[in-house]
């Protein structure tokens, strides 16, 4: 409300009063009126001058407001006596007037004033029920910790492209000029091998195909789309919101696959039971924005030592991400209050292929993107299935992002649980020394020798360093406290080898006196799931040795969901997502859903032996044998024939969803079941000079490009 209504407002209220105190006697009141008015008269409204007509003094007054006479000034003084008698009887009924209308705005505004404020009790009285049960200083301190932690995980989606900090290292002319010299040997290589492609000109679209919309490529939350990925949707993937949590401080959402998403994934599953990596290929040909595809071709690519496929992969799966969010998301996970559930296995897909490419971003050096997508990660679940803080803090030091990770380490000992949070305490020291902090990184690595003196007797061994007296042959005495040794080493030993840092370390180290070992606890709490996870990602061997052996045997475990929950943790909606559950060995009323027998697997294997395609074994075999097709017997043809109609009859009686529009045409098409007896005449192209490219027979390192 504006300082002249209130002005306004007051105006009534004295009014108001004067009315109620005033005599019976007219003339009193009259006399009263005239120096009690010009006790309230405001300032005149120069403004009122310009139009002073009758008319517009009445609606005015007719408003409820008493206005202060601003057209006195505008009369002529010879004048004033004649008007003077027929103004104060006019007087007398606006002051009537007026009084009634403020009466009536006082009794309005008194009954607004009381719902506000029965309006802001509820809602007092709502947050403190959200909160739950307890007292004030209780709710304080659960939610204040919450809140700070999401403060210091909202995202700036600018430091999630890679391009802006390319362009801010390298500059923008040598970003452009690397991109186009690029494509001018992606184009030089397909122009040359006619006959056999690799695996990535195999997937990148024909020149003159039809490309994405321009919106769609840059305004894409996650990553920035490429002009030669092909035109397509996201195939049946989308995102729903599933609620917000009962503090009112996150919402949730999910990944959600519709019918035509789930068949798909069915025949991605029955292509992983295959073990032939062609036929993924393939499959990814089909369905280019297939995330479990993308990822699954993107290991592929990796054991071709083609990186970059790989990184362009795991940015397509995001981008596929990308492209089905909700606008209420992406405000989330710039506010820090999105969450995603790691029970669903739709959801499990985003941390894969986000861990992927945030590798491929520590590889480029890009570190501030790199710590970015760590931060989403990490915010998506506060459980961290990933295990992301052992990234975190080593990308805040590599970014210089110090200031942050040490306020992110105390709020984060405040609002989580984590096992290793006295390992992670110790990069405090280096974010210290970043911040020319030297008495507090002082300070910090005596408590830590003090603490664990066993993490650093190793971290003086790994950097080739004499182990001092007072930690001299103290080492990791149980299994858990050395996969904590290990990972932190693992992660943080590049950081600790330079001069600064290992002179403060072997200074402090011998000041001290013998620490007692016996004083402190005999082992740590036990590793976790989400860091077994990421050792198992990792690779490393002194990690994955160290690593608790019953969670890294417990199965199902693929490469496209590396150690999962249990089954009793997961929360299925889609059908797709049970199969490998079932083949585990779950039963049809565990899972509720019937799946693709081993035994039609086995004979899927044998029909493609026949054909000349070892699984496993690439393309090679099937380019090879499609021209001797013609120069098989009638008995052999005929063989072959009743094999894919009895098989492809066996798959439709054992899967309920195969009869999906689209899915099992390509099942058969994938498997190379189910032939048509035109397919001699096929063969040989209806489309002339035009064929699509052959599928990729010759791998970089067999066959130079």
């Amino acid at each position: 409300m504006s300082s002249r209504q209130l002005r306004k407002l007051q105006q009534q209220k004295d009014l108001e009063r004067v009315q109620i105190s005033a005599p019976d006697d007219p003339e009193e009141s009259q006399d009263t009126q005239g120096p009690i008015e010009a006790a309230l008269k405001p300032r005149p409204n120069l403004f009122a001058a310009l139009g002073g007509e009758e008319e517009g003094e009445e609606e005015d007054e007719d408003n409820g407001a008493p206005l202060a006479e601003p057209t006195a000034a505008a009369v002529s003084h010879s004048g004033a006596k004649k008007g003077k008698k027929k103004k104060k009887k006019s007087k007398g009924k606006r002051t009537q007037h007026a009084v009634a209308n403020g009466r009536a705005r006082a009794e309005a505004k008194e009954s607004e004033d009381e719902i506000d404020r029965a309006i802001k009790e509820l809602k007092l009285d709502s947050a403190r029920t959200d909160i739950g049960p307890g007292s004030d200083e209780e709710d304080a301190t659960t939610t204040g910790p919450r809140k700070r932690m999401i403060e210091l995980l909202a995202i700036n989606t600018y430091h999630l492209r890679v391009a802006n900090e390319m362009r801010r290292l390298f500059g923008r002319e040598v970003i452009e000029s690397a991109n186009a010299e690029e494509e001018q040997q992606s184009r030089t290589r397909r122009q040359q091998t006619p006959q056999q492609v690799d695996l990535e000109t195999f997937l990148r679209e024909p020149p003159g195909a039809k490309k994405l919309p321009e919106v769609s490529l840059r305004r894409n939350v996650f990553v920035q789309g490429r002009d030669h990925w092909p035109r397509q949707s996201a195939g049946g993937l989308s995102m729903e919101e599933m609620g917000k949590s009962s503090d009112g401080l996150s919402t949730e959402y999910a990944y959600v696959h519709d019918k035509n998403y789930d068949a798909e994934q069915a025949v991605f599953w029955a292509f992983v039971q295959i073990g032939d990596p062609m036929r993924m290929v393939h499959l990814l040909k089909e369905s280019p924005y297939h995330v479990s595809t993308l990822l699954q071709v993107s290991s592929v690519a990796k054991q071709d030592q083609n990186m970059a496929l790989a990184a362009e992969l795991c940015e397509r799966a995001l981008f596929t991400f990308g492209r089905v969010t909700t606008s209420a998301f992406r405000h989330d996970i710039e506010h820090g209050r999105a969450r995603l559930d790691f029970r669903r296995p739709e959801n499990r897909q985003f941390w894969l292929a986000g861990f992927h490419y945030l590798r491929s971003l520590i590889r480029k050096g890009t570190f501030r993107t790199a710590l970015e997508w760590a931060k989403l990660l990490y915010s998506l679940d506060p459980q961290d299935p990933y295990a992301m803080r052992h990234y975190i803090h080593v990308l805040a030091l590599r970014a210089y992002q110090s200031k942050w990770w040490i306020d992110f380490m105390e709020q984060m000992a405040l609002a989580a649980d984590h096992p290793d949070m006295i390992y992670l305490r110790q990069s405090l020291v280096l974010a210290r020394l970043q911040m020319n902090d030297v008495s507090g990184a002082r300070e910090v690595l005596e408590h830590g020798i003090r603490t664990v003196p066993w993490l650093y007797c190793a971290l003086f061994q790994e950097l080739s360093l004499d182990t001092p007296p007072s930690i001299w042959g103290i080492g990791a005495d149980s299994g858990s406290r050395s996969f904590w040794v290990k990972l932190y080493i693992h992660k943080a030993k590049d950081l600790w080898n330079n001069s600064q840092a290992t002179t403060l370390l072997q200074q402090v180290a011998r000041s001290l006196d013998k620490v007692d070992v016996a004083s402190l606890l005999s082992q740590d709490p036990a590793v976790d799931r989400g860091a077994t996870r990421l050792a198992y990602l990792e690779g490393q061997t002194s990690l994955l040795a160290a690593a608790p052996r019953h969670l890294l045997d417990a199965q199902p475990n693929y490469e496209f969901d590396p150690l999962p929950p249990p089954l009793e943790d997961n929360v299925f909606t889609a059908q797709s997502s049970q199969l490998p559950w079932e083949r585990e060995g779950g039963s049809q009323e565990e899972v509720g859903q019937d799946r693709l027998p081993d035994e039609l697997v086995v004979r899927m294997q044998n029909l493609l032996a026949r054909r000349g395609v070892a699984p496993g074994g690439g393309m090679m075999g099937l380019m090879d044998n499609a021209g001797d097709e013609d120069e098989e017997d009638d008995e052999v043809r005929a063989l072959r024939a009743a094999d894919d109609e009895e098989l492809q009859r066996d798959i439709e009686a054992h899967m309920d969803w195969g009869n999906e529009q689209g899915f099992l045409g390509t099942l058969m098409q994938m498997l190379g079941v189910g032939r048509r007896a035109n397919d001699d005449g096929d063969d040989q192209g209806e489309t002339g000079g035009d064929e699509e490219a052959p599928p990729p027979g010759a791998w970089p390192e067999e066959d130079a490009v």
